[in-house]
Formats: structure tokens, sequence, C-alpha cells
């Protein structure tokens, strides 16, 4: 490389395409598991809505259209935080050709980056029990009240729930009870284990053997393609699995980006020979409702 004046700006677009190079082939969970947008506001906020009743037979006389109350939901707010982190590069590293340095300060950036925000993704779920939602409890909780204007509680947490073929029938068939706040079922469709690494082979088991596991009988296991696994490696607690309906996950867990994590270079470096670079990245997240998922503890 010829090293000239503006050496820190000819870098930029080498260390720009390291650091995408890097980052490109890493699983990234927060597409997977979040409704994600951009956003252009320094919060987002989103309003809940209530359900209807059965539609009213049509009467010959009298107002025709039977027309109900529509109960607000609740509204949750999303403010964005700001993260972090910067790199040096020394002239010297390059007048010595000791470019492996350069690459690796590079890739350990881009690790920065994505780490981040696969530890935010991951942390609704891992404290789960204290992650609190718009309706004031946490989202897995045995007390979430069915809306603002219904105290009903219901609930998406349990205990002592080894992950096998019959306890995963049973939390499908306590989610399959879930009405919304007029008290009409929400048809929920339980389809994906999503599991920390601990869990793999259990969830596997369920998911793909011929035949009923655990069980003396040789009867056909139900739930063999019609189960989901998604093994979540920043899961941290072993124990903890989740059965979850993904279009209501995809749908109520939200992600908003107001700035993406890309690749800056400040402006001056004449007195120290040191380019400094940055990523700097906004986005907030969480869930509208948190009846997507029920939260189970071996």
């Amino acid at each position: 490389m010829m090293i000239s004046d503006n050496w820190g700006d000819a870098l930029l677009p080498i260390l720009r395409s390291i650091f995408n190079k890097h980052l490109k082939p890493m699983k990234d969970f927060v597409p997977v598991i979040y409704d994600v947008e951009n956003s252009k506001k320094a919060q987002e906020f989103t309003l809940g809505v209530g359900s209807m009743g059965l539609m009213d037979e049509w009467e010959a006389s009298g107002r025709q259209v039977s027309y109900e109350t529509v109960y607000r939901g609740y509204k949750a707010t999303w403010t964005h935080k700001k993260y972090s982190k910067g790199l040096e590069i020394e002239r010297e590293l390059l007048e010595d050709a000791l470019y492996p340095e350069v690459k690796s300060r590079t890739r350990t950036l881009a690790d920065s980056l994505y780490y981040t925000r696969q530890y935010h993704a991951a942390r609704p779920f891992n404290e789960c029990l204290s992650f609190i939602g718009p309706d004031g409890v946490p989202l897995a909780s045995d007390s979430h009240p069915l809306g603002p204007y219904n105290a009903t509680t219901w609930s998406n947490y349990g205990t002592s729930l080894k992950l096998n073929a019959e306890n995963v029938e049973i939390i499908r068939n306590r989610m399959k009870e879930w009405t919304d706040d007029k008290g009409n079922m929400l048809l929920i469709n339980p389809d994906t284990l999503i599991v920390p690494k601990a869990l793999r082979k259990a969830a596997l088991v369920v998911a793909d053997t011929d035949k009923e596991p655990d069980t003396a009988e040789n009867n056909v296991n139900i739930w063999k393609g019609s189960v989901n696994v998604i093994e979540w490696d920043f899961l941290t607690n072993p124990n903890l699995w989740i059965l979850a309906d993904m279009n209501r996950l995809k749908r109520f867990m939200k992600w908003f980006d107001r700035r993406k994590g890309i690749l800056e270079k400040d402006r001056e470096h004449f007195d120290t020979e040191i380019a400094k670079y940055k990523i700097v990245s906004r986005f907030s997240y969480g869930h509208e409702d948190a009846s997507f998922a029920y939260f189970a503890v071996q």
C-alpha cells in the first residue's frame, strides 16, 4: 500500500470490506425473532387494539348494521439507545506491513457490533421474568391481564416442565385456551421450539423422531414434522425452553433501527498519526403483546 498523507481515508474502504465480509456469514437472529423496522424518530409508539365478537345476524327492520366498541390496547413506547465502539490504527502498522493485525482489529470491531445486537435481541427472553411489557407485567408471567378494560388474567409461564413430547402437548393445549379481551379464542398455532444449546437434543427428539419418545409404546410421534426448532446460542438459561407461534412472534416482537452500525472514520490524524474508526448504532426493541409464546423451565 502506498502511504500518503490521507492514508486513513484511503484505508477506510478496505476496512469496510473486511468488516462487512466478516459479518456476512454470522447468523443474525434479529430478523428471525423480530419484526424489524427503520425509524426516523427519537421514539416510536405503538398502540394495541382490542377485538370484536362475532358478527350479528342481519335484521330486516331497524338498524341493520351492528356496531361494537373496540377498546384501546396497551400503548408501547420504544426509546432508542445508543451504542458505540472505536478502533485505532497506527501508521506504523501500514509502514511495517502488519496487515494481518489491521485485519484482526477490524474483525474484532465487527464482532463487537454483532454480539451487541445479538445480546440485546436475546435479552427479553433471558430476562423474561423481569422484562416488563406494555401490560405492566414481565414477558413471562402467570398474571397477564387480557387488556386495559379486562382484568382477567392468563399465564404463559410454567416451571418443572421437562422438555419432552408430553409437556410440549400439555403446553400446546394451554396456549390453545388463550383468548382475546372479548373472550374469543386466539387460534394460536404453536409451531416452533426456541431452545438454548443445552436443550438442542431434547428439542430435536421431540421434533424429528418417528416414534413417540420416552414411552414404552410404539406410538407414532405426532409432533414429527409439525414443529420447528430454533437453537439460540444467546439464550443463557440452559433450562428455559419456549414454545412459540412464529406468526404471532414476528407480529408482536418489535425492533426499530434508528442508526445502523457502519464503519466511520474521524476527520484528523495529522498530529498523532493514528487513524480512528468507529461504529455507532441506535436501536430499540421489545414486545407489544406476550401472547406469542409459552415460557417453560425444567
